[in-house]
């Protein structure tokens, strides 16, 4: 049983798969929790994919039967991580069982449990992950010291300390204890200027180093934000000193004690993407209204923007996070449409694709099928966590586009 590591490398891989009629088994399930309740929970969405298999009238009964064999196999593999889960904690299991063997991924953040058969892997939930937890660079500095690491998936990554050079000894003025005295009242401003001379050029210093390894670390790995916290004095001028590649990717400014434990940062840190995140939710919903009324560029309702996905017009596809809408695909030219009536119908319904005029097969979620579709088009997708109201305005799915 292979396991990797979530990225957008890994969700292009496994929605860009050879799509065909052979079934594929995706289970996510919470990888914490009393030992009890777990195996409850996974012997319900065992049964709920038992019941998905029987109702889905596009397969015959030997697929079917594949994909029952796969049922069995993610049953077994999910049963043997059971032991291990610890009874407190976060992060999630994500299973998928193609024809070729049972994939495994371990999520660091909580994902809603549930199973999916369908024909490709269910990689929403995985595309949301990456769009809610972009990654993060974090930047902590008062006048002598500083923290720096990223934040990504709500983990704490390449820690590091930093600590400023500083002045470690005292220059008497030159002359003897006479001289001195005749000339202190003089010397004394001047003396008070160099300390403070010497005071700038030393934060100049720390400041411009940490400047410098801020933008190592990016050019190392590549974070899309970045949060500056620390003394209010500094933060001004410790983003003078930053590339400007960093500025640009600010996001929030923070006085947070630089000396907070690292686990107390993460919590900061993850609350402050909580809150950049809506901003940015809201920001492109706000966007998309604007271009629909002024030139056009903006789409709303799932009729529209599928449509607009199909012609590979959406620049990017915004869509109601954890949220799954079943209907129908065509088989021919993969065009994505929404059927209410699919939810309560149990028996096999010829339905026609509105475009080529083939019969269409229920899909479980067109939300993901879109997802999936923008992905392999280039396009962004943003899913909505904090703007739901707003995307429900505009019909639950809305995008951005490329040209009308």
């Amino acid at each position: 049983m292979e396991t990797a590591t979530v990225d957008q490398d890994l969700i292009t891989r496994l929605i860009a798969r050879p799509r065909g009629e052979e079934p594929v088994v995706s289970l996510y399930l919470r990888a914490w929790g009393p030992a009890a309740e777990r195996k409850a929970t996974l012997k319900n969405l065992l049964k709920q994919g038992e019941e998905a298999i029987s109702q889905d009238t596009g397969w015959d009964d030997s697929r079917k039967k594949a994909a029952r064999k796969l049922l069995d196999e993610v049953r077994t593999a999910a049963e043997l991580q059971l032991p291990a889960l610890p009874s407190q904690g976060r992060g999630a299991l994500a299973l998928f069982a193609p024809a070729d063997g049972v994939g495994l991924l371990q999520l660091p953040m909580d994902v809603r449990d549930r199973i999916v058969v369908d024909r490709s892997p269910y990689a929403s939930p995985l595309s949301s992950l990456i769009d809610q937890y972009e990654r993060y660079g974090v930047v902590f500095c008062d006048q002598k010291r500083a923290r720096l690491f990223d934040v990504y998936l709500g983990q704490v990554e390449d820690w590091e300390e930093l600590e400023g050079e500083h002045e470690r000894t005292r220059h008497a003025p030159a002359g003897g204890p006479a001289r001195q005295a005749g000339r202190g009242a003089s010397l004394h401003g001047l003396e008070e200027l160099r300390r403070r001379n010497h005071a700038e050029y030393v934060l100049h210093q720390h400041l411009q180093s940490v400047a410098d390894r801020a933008f190592r670390r990016y050019k190392l790995r590549p974070f899309e934000r970045l949060i500056l916290g620390g003394a209010k004095e500094v933060l001004p001028k410790l983003e003078e000193h930053l590339h400007d590649y960093l500025r640009r990717r600010i996001v929030a400014r923070e006085q947070l004690a630089v000396d907070m434990s690292r686990d107390a940062a993460r919590q900061r840190v993850v609350a402050l993407e909580e809150t950049v995140e809506a901003r940015k939710e809201r920001e492109l919903l706000a966007e998309i209204q604007h271009r629909m009324g002024r030139n056009g560029l903006g789409s709303s309702g799932f009729d529209e923007t599928l449509k607009s996905l199909f012609y590979g017009k959406v620049h990017t596809l915004v869509v109601m996070d954890d949220a799954a809408v079943p209907g129908r695909e065509c088989p021919e030219c993969h065009f994505l449409f929404e059927r209410p009536e699919d939810a309560s119908e149990s028996t096999p319904t010829l339905v026609e694709c509105p475009l080529c005029k083939r019969s269409t097969r229920r899909v479980p979620d067109i939300v993901d099928e879109a997802v999936e579709l923008a992905i392999l088009s280039g396009a962004r997708v943003e899913h909505v966590a904090y703007a739901q109201a707003e995307l429900r305005q505009l019909g639950g799915m809305a995008a951005v586009l490329r040209f009308k």
